[in-house]
This record gives C-alpha cells, structure tokens and sequence, in this order.
C-alpha cells in the first residue's frame, strides 16, 4: 500500500449547512409526531414550548458540538501548529543565513583584508600587481556568494522573467551542482495566471522538493512537470530515488516529520491547495501541489 498523505481542509460549509438542516427538519418532526401521544395536562403551550425546546436542544447540542465547536477546536490547534512550524523555519533559516555569511563571507572578506596588508607591504610593482590579482579573484568568489545568498532569500529571476523561466533555472542548476539530470515538462498557460505570492510560494516548493531529493533520495533522475489544469495549477516533483519511509504516512499526521515536507505541505495549505506525498509508481518519491487560480490572483 503507497504512503500518501492529503492536506487537511475543513468541513465545507455548504455541506454542513444542508447537515443542519435535515437534522433539524428531522428533530422538529419527531416532536411534531409525538404530540398526540402525550397526556392531557402536556398539551398545554408553555408544556408544549417547554418539551420543544428540551428535546430540540438535546438533538442539536452534539451537533453543535461535531459540526461547530469540534472543527473550530481543531482549526485554531492547526494554526497553532502551523504558526510553529513556520516560526522554527524562520529561525533555522536565519541560522543558515547567518552560518553561511560566517563561513563564507566572513572568510573572503577576511582573505582580502589580509592580502590588502600583504599588497601594502609589497617591494615591488610585480610583486604588489600578482598579490592583486588574487585579490580579485577572492572579491569575485564573494561576490557570487552574495548573490547566492541573496537568490535564497529572494528569487528574483521570479520578477524579472517569470516563473517558467525560474523552475528552468532552478532545474539547472539543480543538474550542475548535484549531477541528476532533471526533465522539466513546464505549459506556458501557467505564466501569466498566477500573483506573485501564489508562483513564490510554487517556486519554494519545488526548491524545497529538488533539496530533499539530493539529501535523502539518492536519485538518478527527476521529472517536473507544471501545467495549467482547467482553473487548477499543478506542480508535480517525481523522483527514482529511496522512496519514502513505511511511516511517513504516519508522522506527516502527527506533523513530526522534518521541516522539509511538512513546509511543502503548509505552503499549499495557505494557498488552499492541495498536497500529496506518496510513493511513486518508479519506486521513489511524488510530490504533487495544485492549486486553485482563483486563490491566487
């Protein structure tokens, strides 16, 4: 049996609207019936209104409690945890950020101020030219880092040419830096059909699923396909790799998994989509998002 997990969506209203409608239609009935069969003395108004009430309040108070209170109970524990969850991202991707500007920035921009002394104490013109063609080099090595971190933070490609144009990009790039070949299959109705919010938040998701892939999946190929679907959007990420472990199905319920999955899963929820993690036919691992067009515009 595949691991698949869906988004979870609240009751919809129309439906429990119509629910409450026959549960009271069939409550006022049943007192309607039982009329005739009371005594004498019960036949009386305020009797009458008294038992109506009664009985019409011990029929509807679990329902109030199924179709109202319960739902609203487990929303707000949802937004609880949803609000959690994405708070520990925040942090861990200021960790991130901070590491890398340490590890990386902090060690080029200390690289040049070391060589600007070594250029300054220089003998010679020769001597002082080669040191700075060094220092050129470290400069441009930070500078791409920069950039790097300022991609992560902000995909830019996003405004300046569009989606199609950044899932290609990250597909390639994908391709160069971990050497599993990627075959994207993208429509161009998508472009153009989406707000900005609504394609930054597909952008991610697929970040997020081709960043699981190389640390878990151990894949020797990916396919992405994004495509316009009647009014939906569709992005599927299917790779060959592990597949998925026998109780992710399980720990995606209990929102224990690593904040990998459960970000792809709560960034098609605030879009009022829907989520679907199983394992694929090719023995790895499917992740498919869609969303609706009217919730992104």
């Amino acid at each position: 049996m595949k691991n698949q997990i869906h988004a979870w969506r609240p009751i919809a209203p129309l439906r429990t609207f119509v629910l409450v409608l026959v549960l009271t239609f069939a409550a006022e009935g049943t007192i309607m019936l039982m009329l005739p069969f009371l005594p004498p003395w019960a036949t009386t108004r305020q009797v009458q209104g008294l038992i109506d009430a009664t009985i019409l309040t011990l029929i509807m108070a679990p329902v109030i409690w199924w179709l109202v209170v319960k739902p609203l109970r487990h929303l707000a524990e949802y937004r609880g945890e949803l609000l959690h969850g994405f708070l520990q991202a925040q942090e861990e991707e200021r960790s991130r950020i901070a590491r890398d500007l340490h590890d990386e920035i902090g060690q080029q921009l200390t690289a040049l101020l070391v060589g600007l002394g070594t250029v300054e104490a220089a003998p010679d013109l020769p001597s002082a030219q080669r040191l700075a063609r060094d220092l050129r080099q470290v400069g441009a090595t930070a500078h791409q880092e920069v950039r790097r971190l300022a991609s992560g933070l902000r995909p830019g490609v996003l405004e300046e040419l569009g989606l199609i144009a950044a899932v290609e990009r990250l597909c390639e790039d994908f391709e160069v830096f971990h050497g599993v070949p990627v075959r994207l299959e993208a429509s161009a109705t998508v472009s153009g059909s989406l707000s900005l919010p609504a394609e930054t938040s597909l952008y991610r998701i697929l970040q997020e699923s081709l960043t699981n892939i190389a640390r878990h999946a151990q894949a020797k190929s990916v396919e992405v396909k994004l495509a316009r679907v009647g009014d939906m959007v569709e992005l599927s990420v299917v790779d060959d790799g592990r597949g998925l472990p026998a109780d992710t199905n399980q720990a995606l319920a209990r929102s224990s998994v690593g904040l990998g999955l459960k970000s792809i899963r709560e960034r098609a929820e605030m879009l009022r989509g829907d989520c679907i993690i199983r394992s694929a036919d090719s023995g790895g691992t499917m992740i498919q998002v869609t969303i609706p067009l009217s919730e992104s515009v």
